[in-house]
């Protein structure tokens, strides 16, 4: 349900920030690492914004929340909060890859998951002890946003450390094309 605060305008201008937002993401990932991680990121997020949307479309009918403009405030920031975390996970893959050049890329990324799982668990669960007593002790005008982040934070956590990696592996295997070629919307060549 859409609040009615949540005007034509404001619609539009959220979805011309998520883009925008989409497209510095892939242009900064694409010169920093490269096109691929870019892409895997951005899935990643997908993937992330559209948990964040069922979680929500479920708690619309069971405790009638609406999308109103704390919600866009939420996802915007929960996209911001996990393309920072899968950042992390592939600055380290990047190092990893030039230190092990004899291993192959899912060993390399196996390794670099391992040694930032640490880093992202706690920065993730220091992120949600503050989000959950501000949910708890703070008013009900902020407790759409509150909810959403802590959707979000779990979610980006597990995208960034599993989803986003193991998409850069599998576009680096085939195995990505391969299996977008079985999906039944794309006509094969």
């Amino acid at each position: 349900m859409v609040g009615p605060k949540v005007g034509k305008d404001l619609r539009e201008k959220a979805f011309l920030s998520i883009v925008y937002a989409i497209l510095g993401i892939i242009v900064y990932i694409s010169w920093r690492f490269e096109f691929q991680y870019a892409i895997a990121a951005i899935i990643a997020l997908i993937h992330d914004s559209l948990i964040v949307l069922g979680v929500f479309s479920v708690l619309g009918k069971l405790m009638d929340m609406e999308v109103n403009a704390m919600f866009i405030t939420g996802v915007l920031t929960v996209i911001g909060y996990s393309v920072n975390d899968t950042i992390v996970v592939f600055d380290r893959v990047r190092e990893n890859v030039a230190r092990f050049q004899g291993l192959l890329l899912e060993e390399v990324v196996g390794l670099s998951v391992r040694e930032t799982i640490g880093r992202s668990l706690n920065t993730s669960l220091t992120l949600l002890v503050v989000v959950v007593a501000l949910f708890i002790f703070g008013g009900s005008t902020i407790q759409p946003l509150l909810l959403v982040l802590m959707v979000g934070v779990v979610v980006g956590t597990y995208s960034s450390i599993f989803t986003a990696s193991l998409l850069l592996v599998a576009w680096e295997t085939g195995e990505l094309g391969r299996l977008i070629r079985k999906l039944p919307l794309v006509p094969s060549a």
